[in-house]
C-alpha cells in the first residue's frame, strides 16, 4: 500500500487479515421479505429501481374505522403516514400445524417471521426435513403491540387466556417458535438490540456458521405494530420526521417514518454452498458488533467512535481495502444529528486505509420504507444482497441537497440519487451495511458478488418439473406462480435442467401433486396451462400402491433409446457399465467395447458387432440396470413380470437367481421351463414362457417378432396399480407406463411422483453437479386470524375449511368424521372446538390431539374444562395419556366407574 494508504495502480486490493475464520465468507443462499409497498422481494427490487417509496397516507375515515381516537388525528402535530403492510393479520395457519386459535393468540410479528422463515430456506432450495445438518435461527421483533391492544380491549383482564397469548407474543419465542413448526435442531436465538437487532442477528449467524455450530441459518427480524392504519405525533428535535417523508443526508432531513416490514436471509458456508449447488445470491466477507459505551452525550445518543470502530472491524476481519468497496448502505435515519454523525464515522474508519474522496455511493432504504425498527437492518441488507446480485445501483430518495454538516466532499462517499449501473473495477463488486441500535449496539457487514460456480452441462434431454399443494386451489396456484415465472425468462435447456433439479429436490412433496415433463422453458410453460388431468382425490406421499414391473426385450428399434439413455443418464450407465463388465466375465462376450461405441455415434468400424446373444445380455443388462436406477431412487416394484431375457431380469429382481447366473443362461440360449407364479422374498413373480428365440443376428437387422404379452399384463396389472414396461415401448393403455428411453424414463418418474410415491430425486443426480437456483416458493394460503377487526379496505376472505391444506401436523380434513358415539364425546368436542378454535363439525374422535394442532398447554385448559364440568374424582393422569377424544372420554368413564365401585364396596362394608 502507498504511504498515503490509498492503493497504487496494480497493487493488491486485499488487506492482510488473521482472522482465518472469514477466509471462505459466508453465502447469502436465501432471501424473503415483506415491507411497505412490496409484499415480496420481486416487487422490493422494482420498487427500489423505480425510485418509489411505500409510505402510506391514511384518510380520516381509514383513522377511525382502525380505532384511533379523533382527538389523536386532529391533533396538528399527528402525522397521518406509516410503513404499512398490507394484511398483516393475514396467515396460512393450517400449513404451519397451528389451530385457529392458536393463531389467533399469536403476534403476527411471529407468523410473518414464521412463513418468512420457510420461504427463505425454499428460496435456497431447501426444506428442512430433506437437510441432514443442523439449521439454526437467529433473529427479534418488537415490542408486541398486539399483546398491549389485546390487553386494552379485555381492560387489562386477560383469564384464562393469559398463558396462552404471553407464549404467542414474547419477543422471547420467537426464534424458538420457527425451530419447532420448521424442525429446526440448530441454535435457536432470540436477539434485541432495539434497531440494530436484525443486522445482530446476521452477524451471529455468520458467527454460528464460521464456528461450525450449525451448518446453515436463518437470520432477520420483524416488526409490526398494532394499529396497523395509524400515524404518529411529531415532536421537534425528536427522531420522527413532521411530514412522513425520510430525507436521509438532505439539507432539509428532519427524522424518518415508523414503518412495518419482515426480512428473513437464509446463510451457509461458501465452500459448502458451493458444494452442495447451493444459489448464492452474494457472500458475507465479514462482519462485526460493538457498543458505544459511555462515552457519548447520552443513552440514545450515537457516537462516531462507536460507529467507526465496528466499521473497521468489519474490514478489517473481511480483509477487504476499503477503496474497492463501490456502496454503502447507511443506517441512514435523516435526523439533523444521526446523519452527520454517522458520514463522520464511516469517513474516520475509511481515512485508516485511504485518502480518496467521493469514490463511493451511498444511500439509505428507510427513505422508501421508514424506520422498521428490528427489521431495518435486514431490509437494509436485502436491498444490497439484490443490487449486487443486478450489478445495479439504486437512488437513495428524496435527496436534492446534502446537509452541509455532513461535508461529503471531504469523505470517500456520494449519495446515489439515480437507478445506474454498478460498474466493474478490476475486482468483485463489494458493499458495506450498517445498523445503529438506540443503545448503540452497533453492526456492520461487508459484502461480495456472488462468484461464478460451476455445474455440469446438461446433456438430458428431457425434464421433471414436479409442483404440489396441500389444498387444489394451492396447487394451481403454484403452477400458475411457476408458469409466469418461467414466461418471464423463457429459460433454455440447460437452466430448465437446475429449475427442474431445484423443484425435485428442493420442495416439500405435498400431498396434491402434478408434473409436467419439458424440454425446455417454451414446452414447459405450455404446459403447465393445459388443464390438469389429475383425476381428483388426493394421496399422502408414500401410500400409492406399489407398481407392477414388467420386463421386455430391447429389440432393433429399441436401441436408439437405449443408447440415448446411456449418454444422458450417468447411474443408468454406471449400472449397465457394471453389468456388462459382470456380464463379459461369466460369459467371455464381448459387450462393453460396441455399446460404448454405438453410444460415441460409431458403430461398426473395429467395433464388434452385437449378435444376437450379446444383445440378449445387452437387452437384460439394460432393463436391470433401469430396474436398479428406480431402486436407487427408493421406488421398488409390487410385482415382477418378464418375456424372454426379461423373464431373467424379473427373476434377478425377485430373488430366483442372480446376474452371473442370468448370464450365463442367456449366453448359452438355454431354454426356460414353463410359465411360472411364484412368490420370492414376498414379492409376486410373473413370469411368461419365452415364445420364440431370439435370432442371432447383428442388432441392425430386422426386429424380430414380438410376442404378445397381454397374458403377462393382465396378470400383473390390479386396480390401482401401475405398470412399467422396461424395454420395448408398451402399447397405449390406461395404467400402463413405458421405460425405454430418456422420455419416457421422466414420464415414469412424474407419473409415478404425481400418484403419491416418495421419490429420491437426488439419487438421480448423485453423479452429477448440479445447481439450485432461486424459484416462486410456496402460495400460502392466508386467512384473517386478530382480535382487531380487519379494515374494510382489506377484507379478509372468509375462513373455509375446504381451504385448509392438509399438512403432516394438520390432516383434519381427510376422511369421513364419524358421529360421536355418546355425549360425553360431544362434551370434549366443544370443549376441544373452545380451546382450538377448531368448529366443532371439523373435530373428530379418533384423530390424535397433536394432529388437530393440540399441545400440552392447550390440553392442560381442556382438562381443566373437564374437571370443572365433571366435579369428581378423576384419574388425571389417565387424562393426559389419552390420545385421542375417545380415549379421553373412555378414562373419564373407567373414572366414573371406579367411584362407583368404591362407592358401593362402602356401602356394603
Amino acid at each position: 500500500m502507498s504511504p498515503s494508504g490509498s492503493l497504487a495502480e496494480g497493487e493488491e486490493t486485499e488487506m492482510i487479515t488473521d482472522d482465518t475464520l472469514w477466509e471462505q465468507g459466508v453465502a447469502v443462499i436465501g432471501m424473503s421479505g415483506r415491507f411497505p409497498g412490496a409484499s415480496d422481494l420481486e416487487g422490493f427490487w422494482q420498487m427500489l429501481c423505480e425510485g418509489r417509496h411505500g409510505i402510506r397516507f391514511f384518510t380520516e375515515e381509514e383513522l377511525r374505522e382502525n380505532g384511533v381516537p379523533e382527538e389523536q388525528w386532529k391533533d396538528p402535530g399527528y402525522v397521518r403516514a406509516k410503513g404499512m403492510l398490507s394484511g398483516p393479520e393475514l396467515f396460512d395457519a393450517a400449513f404451519f400445524g397451528m389451530p385457529p386459535r392458536e393463531a389467533e393468540w399469536t403476534d403476527p410479528q411471529q407468523r410473518l417471521f414464521l412463513e418468512c422463515s420457510y420461504e427463505a430456506l425454499e428460496s435456497a432450495g431447501w426444506v428442512p426435513d430433506r437437510y441432514e445438518g443442523r439449521i439454526g435461527v437467529f433473529g427479534g421483533c418488537s415490542m408486541s403491540t398486539y399483546l398491549l391492544h389485546r390487553i386494552a380491549l379485555q381492560q387489562g383482564a386477560l383469564g384464562q387466556d393469559a398463558e396462552s397469548l404471553i407464549l404467542g407474543c414474547d419477543k422471547d419465542f420467537l426464534t424458538s417458535r420457527t425451530a419447532y413448526k420448521l424442525n429446526l435442531r440448530g441454535p435457536a436465538v432470540t436477539v434485541q438490540t432495539a434497531c440494530s437487532t436484525s443486522l445482530v442477528a446476521v452477524h451471529l449467524a455468520c458467527q454460528s456458521l464460521l464456528s461450525g455450530e450449525c451448518d446453515m441459518a436463518l437470520a432477520g427480524g420483524s416488526s409490526v405494530s398494532f394499529p396497523n392504519a395509524a400515524g404518529y405525533r411529531y415532536q421537534e428535535g425528536m427522531i420522527l420526521s413532521p411530514d412522513g417523508f425520510c430525507r436521509t443526508f438532505d439539507s432539509e432531513a428532519q427524522g424518518t417514518v415508523p414503518g412495518n416490514g419482515v426480512g428473513v436471509v437464509a446463510l451457509k458456508r461458501l465452500e459448502l454452498a458451493a458444494a452442495d449447488g447451493d444459489p448464492v445470491y452474494a457472500v458475507i466477507r465479514g462482519s462485526a458488533a460493538n457498543n458505544d459505551g459511555g462515552l457519548k452525550a447520552g443513552f440514545t445518543a450515537p457516537s462516531p467512535e462507536g460507529q467507526a470502530e465496528v466499521i473497521a472491524d468489519a474490514l478489517a476481519v473481511s480483509g477487504v481495502h476499503p477503496e474497492t468497496i463501490g456502496y454503502v448502505e447507511a443506517h441512514g435515519t435523516a435526523t439533523p444529528v444521526g446523519d452527520p454523525i454517522e458520514i463522520a464515522g464511516l469517513t474516520r474508519a475509511y481515512r485508516q486505509w485511504t485518502e480518496r474522496s467521493g469514490y463511493c455511493a451511498i444511500g439509505s432504504v428507510k427513505s422508501n420504507l421508514g424506520h422498521l425498527d428490528c427489521a431495518a437492518g435486514v431490509a437494509g441488507l436485502v436491498k444490497t444482497v439484490l443490487a449486487l446480485h443486478h450489478r445495479k445501483l439504486p437512488p437513495s430518495l428524496h435527496y436534492h441537497e446534502p446537509n452541509p454538516q455532513l461535508r461529503l466532499e471531504d469523505s470517500p462517499f456520494y449519495v446515489q440519487t439515480q437507478l445506474g449501473d454498478w460498474p466493474e473495477a478490476g475486482h468483485p463488486r463489494r458493499a458495506g451495511v450498517s445498523s445503529f441500535g438506540i443503545g448503540a449496539t452497533n453492526a456492520h457487514v461487508i459484502l461480495e458478488e456472488a462468484p461464478s460456480l460451476k455445474r455440469d452441462p446438461s446433456t438430458r434431454p428431457w425434464h421433471v418439473l414436479p409442483v404440489s399443494a396441500g389444498t387444489e386451489t394451492a396447487l394451481e396456484a403454484a403452477a400458475e406462480r411457476l408458469r409466469e415465472h418461467l414466461t418471464s425468462r423463457l429459460p433454455g435447456p440447460a437452466d430448465v435442467e437446475e429449475i427442474a433439479y431445484t423443484l425435485q429436490v428442493g420442495r416439500r412433496g405435498f400431498p396434491l401433486r402434478q408434473a409436467v415433463v419439458c424440454r425446455n422453458g417454451a414446452e414447459a410453460v405450455h404446459r403447465l396451462g393445459l388443464p390438469d388431468t389429475r383425476e381428483p382425490g388426493q394421496q399422502a406421499p408414500g401410500e400409492l400402491r406399489d407398481a407392477a414391473w414388467l420386463f421386455l426385450p430391447w429389440r432393433e428399434s429399441d436401441a436408439e433409446g437405449l443408447i440415448e439413455l446411456y449418454r444422458t443418464e450417468p447411474v443408468f450407465r454406471q449400472h449397465l457399465q457394471e453389468r456388462l463388465t459382470a456380464a463379459e466375465q461369466a460369459s467371455g462376450l464381448v459387450l462393453q467395447e460396441p455399446v460404448a461405441a454405438l453410444a460415441a455415434g460409431s458403430p461398426g468400424g473395429e467395433a464388434p458387432l452385437l449378435t444376437g446373444r450379446s444383445w440378449t445380455v445387452v437387452s437384460m443388462a439394460a432393463s436391470y440396470s433401469l430396474g436398479l436406477t428406480l431402486q436407487d431412487m427408493g421406488l421398488q416394484p409390487g410385482r415382477v413380470g418378464g418375456e424372454e431375457e426379461g423373464e431373467a431380469v424379473a427373476a434377478i429382481l425377485a430373488g430366483l437367481c442372480t446376474w452371473d447366473e442370468a448370464v450365463r443362461r442367456a449366453a448359452e440360449a438355454a431354454e426356460p421351463g414353463g410359465a411360472v407364479f411364484t412368490e420370492a422374498r414376498g414379492v409376486p413373480v410373473a413370469v411368461q414362457p419365452r415364445a420364440e428365440k431370439l435370432h442371432a443376428s447383428p442388432v441392425h437387422t430386422k426386429q424380430a417378432g414380438r410376442p404378445a404379452i397381454d397374458e403377462v399384463q393382465a396378470v400383473l396389472r390390479t386396480p390401482g396399480h401401475r405398470v412399467i414396461v422396461f424395454g420395448s415401448p408398451p402399447s397405449d393403455e390406461d395404467g400402463v407406463i413405458g421405460c425405454h428411453d430418456s422420455h419416457s424414463l421422466s414420464a415414469a418418474l412424474a407419473a409415478l411422483w404425481t400418484d403419491g410415491a416418495e421419490v429420491d430425486w437426488q439419487a438421480r443426480y448423485r453423479l452429477e453437479k448440479r445447481q439450485r437456483v432461486h424459484l416462486p416458493t410456496y402460495p400460502f394460503e392466508r386467512q384473517y386470524y386478530s382480535f382487531l377487526p380487519p379494515l374494510q379496505a382489506e377484507a379478509p376472505p372468509p375462513r373455509s375449511s375446504a381451504q385448509e391444506p392438509l399438512s403432516p401436523k394438520n390432516p383434519i380434513d381427510g376422511g369421513e368424521e364419524p358421529n360421536p358415539r355418546t355425549e360425553l364425546e360431544t362434551t370434549l368436542i366443544r370443549f376441544h372446538s373452545e380451546v382450538l378454535g377448531l368448529p366443532e363439525e371439523e373435530i373428530r374422535t379418533d384423530v390424535p390431539f397433536y394432529e388437530l394442532g393440540a399441545d400440552s398447554l392447550s390440553m392442560t385448559q381442556i382438562i381443566s374444562r373437564i374437571q370443572k364440568a365433571y366435579p369428581f374424582p378423576l384419574n388425571v393422569r389417565q387424562l393426559y395419556e389419552a390420545q385421542t377424544i375417545a380415549e379421553l372420554a373412555d378414562s373419564i368413564e373407567w373414572s366414573v366407574l371406579d367411584l362407583l365401585e368404591q362407592e358401593e364396596e362402602r356401602s356394603e362394608a
